[in-house]
């Protein structure tokens, strides 16, 4: 072997190495150890390798790459416990890419909450999108908000946990902001069809975003309620008022 203390096998185009106990995969190719064949000659780097070198994502796809696994290693550590080189190593990619895209770890952080917020502030506008009986309107806007929650708890982690803290100006209060006028003209609109005053709307806007938002979170630590009846319960909550689903009891 051309190097003390190791071990090489070559099988099928992988090589292991082993060394004081622990066996690495590929990573040894793209050292600067030398590597020969038992003849003494050096070893040509397989094809795959240099291929793996030679491609480049194209810049807006690389980005994704990172905040999506970015998201998942601020979701797992929180903001405080995440560095750049957590992210950097769980992407397989060095530290001056991540400076590159996003500046720091602020930059990096903003730019996972600016998408998390839209992907939620989409799935609600879509579900009011069609018309409907102003019940099942509300009924659908909780639905693909505690649907997200659901399908995708990393995204929600960061929003509830960190973003409030981290996020100067923006953030949470411009995807909170966002909604509210969104089920503001919602709210006014059936009003309006209703022939009933459609002044308060806001106030209930503002309502049904908070309400939401804390049961979502609730909701994202006791996953045995089921989706149906967490929509329902809080769907009838929101509709009724508390005294309203007191008096049916």
């Amino acid at each position: 072997m051309g190097t003390t203390g190791c071990a090489v096998l070559i099988f099928q185009s992988y090589e292991y190495v082993t060394y004081i106990g622990e066996t690495y995969k590929h990573v040894i190719w793209l050292s600067t150890m030398p590597r020969e064949t038992s003849s003494g000659s050096a070893h040509p780097e397989p094809k795959q390798v240099l291929a793996n070198r030679g491609s480049r994502l194209p810049r807006a796809e690389r980005r994704e790459q990172l905040i999506d696994v970015a998201r998942g290693v601020f979701a797992t550590r929180g903001f405080d416990a995440t560095a750049l080189e957590d992210v950097a190593e769980k992407a397989g990619i060095s530290r001056p890419i991540l400076y590159s895209h996003f500046g720091d770890k602020q930059g990096l952080f903003e730019a996972v909450i600016d998408r998390e917020i839209a992907n939620v502030e989409a799935v609600i506008t879509e579900s009011l999108a069609e018309p409907g009986e102003p019940r099942e309107l509300v009924e659908r806007g909780i639905r693909a908000f505690f649907t997200y929650v659901r399908d995708h708890p990393d995204g929600h982690a960061v929003l509830i946990r960190d973003a409030p803290l981290h996020v100067s100006g923006v953030g949470l209060g411009v995807m909170l902001d966002g909604l509210a006028k969104n089920i503001t003209s919602v709210i006014e609109a059936g009003a309006r069809a209703l022939d009933i005053d459609a002044s308060p709307a806001p106030v209930f806007a503002h309502a049904l975003i908070g309400v939401g938002a804390h049961v979502g979170r609730w909701w994202s630590e006791h996953p045995e309620i089921s989706l149906d009846d967490v929509t329902a319960l809080t769907t009838g909550f929101l509709w009724n008022g508390l005294g309203g689903i007191i008096e049916q009891g």
